[in-house]
């Protein structure tokens, strides 16, 4: 009998541990759902503020500053059109799911 009653004791022990730990298992759940439900959010405004479109500079826009930056520059508006088809490029080929 007083094995028995000792096996029970350490059952309910056992049981008293896996109760506290199943709470704290729960609790991170819940903290975990509430920061991935900040993430989504947050994803959410990103996605929304975002351009979806890039706007850049007109070529001779680009020139005429390359130009005030670096005096000897050898590029040409034909250089900078180029650049500016480059980058959209670039950028259409990134915003692409």
């Amino acid at each position: 009998m007083k094995a028995a009653n000792k096996q029970l004791t350490e059952w309910d022990a056992e049981l008293n541990q896996l109760h506290e730990r199943n709470g704290d298992l729960v609790l991170k759940v819940q903290m975990l759902e509430q920061e991935l439900k900040e993430a989504q959010r947050d994803r959410e405004a990103n996605k929304n503020s975002a351009p979806t479109v890039a706007e850049f500079p007109e070529p001779a826009d680009l020139l005429n500053q390359l130009k005030a930056r670096r005096k000897k520059s050898k590029a040409d508006l034909a250089d900078m059109d180029t650049v500016v088809e480059l980058l959209s490029l670039l950028w259409s080929s990134e915003t692409v799911p």
